[in-house]
């Protein structure tokens, strides 16, 4: 009886599997090939482009496993970057978990700075103290390093420009605000919230009810120091020009938004309009607003390109405003349009489906980092070449400002797609290298769910080790369909119990026998009926047919008795994750000993009929 005695590379990872036909085996090694070549089409021509089939050594021989993107998938256009080195920020409030839509901001400013050569800097902006988060800072500076925006200067990392932690930088504000008071660019105002509800309609549109910037120097000096009375600083602006427009490197022009008359009427609450005439700048605890600690810092940084997010264009003439009161070059900006979903609505932190923040995300859902960067890059960005599969080094290598205006809708079908890829990426690269530690953390996830859902595997694995050792197993032979753990255990739980469908619709298409010897002599009395045996020279079509017919029923017959019937890796490959003795017992053949071996499982039959 033919034996195969070289295994493909797949097999090669796993344990013995000598006791498989060379049939199943053949099997197996065509899969594998398969899913080689699939996931190389998917990373390269995943847009639509058509190529001619690639050979696979050659394949095997060229291709960069660490590399998701590649120069063969060709631009489609010339990218848009600034002349030179780009600094930017990243600058967010610990006010809860980091969203999706922070994280995209946060990734758009790091891959600008990467590929022109400059730097990202991360500066935690935690003014409104009241609304700060324990612990929120914290998970946020980790998540950003999970995904690998690993930043130049920022908390952590220090930098010349520090602190980077704006409660730290308070006399700093003080400094630039006592600065515009002096220069008459700002003013003190000493109306109270209730004043200020009281006031006349000409003094509303400011949010001063007494004219403040009336006052002499003098005599608001006397009054803040003297007096101890509470003020607040706030910037004293010229009329507004409705003809000014203000430069945005995605939408081109920015117009200032007509003056909300009620807003701005609280003591520097960071969320109100900015819209209206005097903003304040220092509130009257002496604490600075968002507005104006976000200029002072982001000039004083040297960041020289700004990535935001659409709302915060109605605060691009205040700041533009700062920057002209200083004496200041601003930065350039570029706002980026908001996420929405399906209904247009704007993405809340957990959506009907998922929670999208990042945290629930890797908890929750096992999304990889690479799947979420790439994911996150396709959101607004009009992405060069024709490939949408990227690792972070590809998206530094293509990244450029042609980004959409206005708001990107977010279809999720996308993120499990690119899961499934990169996924298979890590798998392959085991394949390849041997090395297993890419793979460490999902393995254990998928332990703790199969644990849990199937406690009676340990009894077949008593040992930690080696139950992980075949969780492994599992993910390498079919990672290409892995989205979440719980789909994947799912997916795979014939792996883990070996119980019987009991539902109608399977039982009403299965009536195979369990006695091995009546199995065997229907098919070898099939095979001489069809004539396959004894054949010296080439088989006609129509006998080709016939055993091709007669190879299916075999598979069939493996599949319903091994896993169910439900789909899965190849033939081949689960027999070798199962084991001599699984596959043996599922089958319901008692095993014995004769000549020192086990008697052979019915795919045998099948095998000598192939190597006849």
């Amino acid at each position: 009886m033919k034996r195969t005695t070289s295994a493909p590379t797949w097999f090669g990872i796993l344990r013995s599997t000598d006791w498989i036909c060379s049939t199943c085996q053949q099997q197996a090694r065509q899969a594998y090939r398969r899913q080689l070549h699939n996931v190389s089409r998917a990373t390269t021509f995943s847009r639509g482009q058509t190529t001619a089939r690639l050979d696979i050594r050659q394949h095997n021989a060229k291709r960069n496993v660490t590399s998701a993107s590649s120069p063969i998938a060709g631009l489609t256009r010339k990218p848009i970057l600034p002349d030179g080195p780009a600094r930017t920020r990243f600058a967010p409030s610990p006010t809860g978990d980091l969203h999706i839509g922070g994280l995209r901001t946060a990734l758009f400013s790091y891959l600008l700075a990467k590929r022109t050569g400059g730097q990202f800097l991360v500066r935690i902006e935690d003014t409104d103290q009241k609304r700060l988060v324990a612990g929120a800072e914290e998970r946020l500076l980790e998540n950003l390093e999970w995904v690998g925006l690993q930043w130049d200067e920022g908390p952590k990392a220090g930098g010349p420009y520090g602190p980077y932690k704006q409660s730290e930088r308070n006399d700093i504000y003080q400094q630039h605000a006592n600065e515009l008071l002096n220069a008459g660019s700002a003013y003190r105002c000493f109306c109270t919230p209730q004043a200020r509800t009281q006031g006349s309609a000409k003094f509303v549109l400011s949010g001063c009810s007494q004219n403040c910037s009336s006052l002499s120097s003098e005599e608001s000096q006397d009054r803040a120091f003297d007096n101890k009375q509470p003020f607040t600083v706030k910037i004293q602006r010229a009329k507004p020009d409705p003809k000014r427009v203000y430069p945005d490197l995605i939408y081109g022009k920015i117009q200032p938004l007509k003056q909300n008359v009620a807003a701005n009427l609280s003591d520097g609450d960071d969320e109100v309009s900015v819209s209206v005439a005097d903003v304040i700048l220092m509130k009257s605890d002496g604490t600075p607003t968002y507005h104006f600690a976000n200029v002072v810092d982001d000039h004083l940084m040297k960041i020289t390109h700004v990535i935001r997010g659409s709302e915060w264009m109605a605060s691009t003439p205040l700041h533009y405003d700062l920057y002209s009161a200083f004496g200041w070059q601003p930065p350039l900006f570029a706002h980026v349009g908001l996420l929405v979903d399906e209904n247009k609505a704007k993405l809340s932190k957990r959506s009907a489906h998922l929670a999208l923040d990042v945290r629930n995300m890797r908890a929750e859902h096992d999304v990889l980092p690479e799947t979420l960067v790439n994911f996150l890059a396709l959101l607004g960005w009009s992405n060069p070449t024709r490939n949408d599969v990227f690792d972070m080094q590809g998206l530094i290598e293509h990244f450029d400002l042609k980004l959409t205006k206005g708001n990107t809708m977010v279809k999720f079908d996308k993120l499990w797609f690119l899961q499934k890829q990169h996924v298979a990426r890590r798998c392959e690269k085991v394949r390849s290298t041997g090395d297993r530690s890419s793979l460490a953390s999902l393995v254990d996830r998928i332990v703790e769910e199969v644990v849990l859902r199937f406690p009676q595997v340990k009894e077949r694995f008593p040992e930690d080790e080696k139950l992980r050792d075949y969780c492994e197993d599992i993910l390498l032979a079919d990672g290409k369909m892995f989205q979440t753990v719980k789909q994947f255990v799912e997916r795979n739980r014939y792996f883990f119990s070996s119980e019987r469908r009991t539902d109608p619709e399977y039982l009403d298409g299965t009536r195979l026998t369990r006695n091995v010897d009546i199995v065997l002599s229907v098919l070898v009395h099939a095979a001489e009926r069809e004539g396959l045996f004894g054949r010296g020279g080439p088989m006609d079509s129509n006998s080709i047919e016939k055993k091709h017919r007669l190879h299916a029923e075999v598979m069939r017959y493996l599949r319903q008795g091994l896993c169910n019937g439900l789909p899965g890796p190849s033939i081949g490959i689960v027999m070798a994750i199962l084991g001599h003795r699984e596959v043996l017992r599922r089958l319901q053949i008692e095993p014995k000993v004769g000549e020192g071996r086990y008697l052979e499982p019915p795919c045998d039959a099948e095998g000598s009929m192939q190597a006849a």
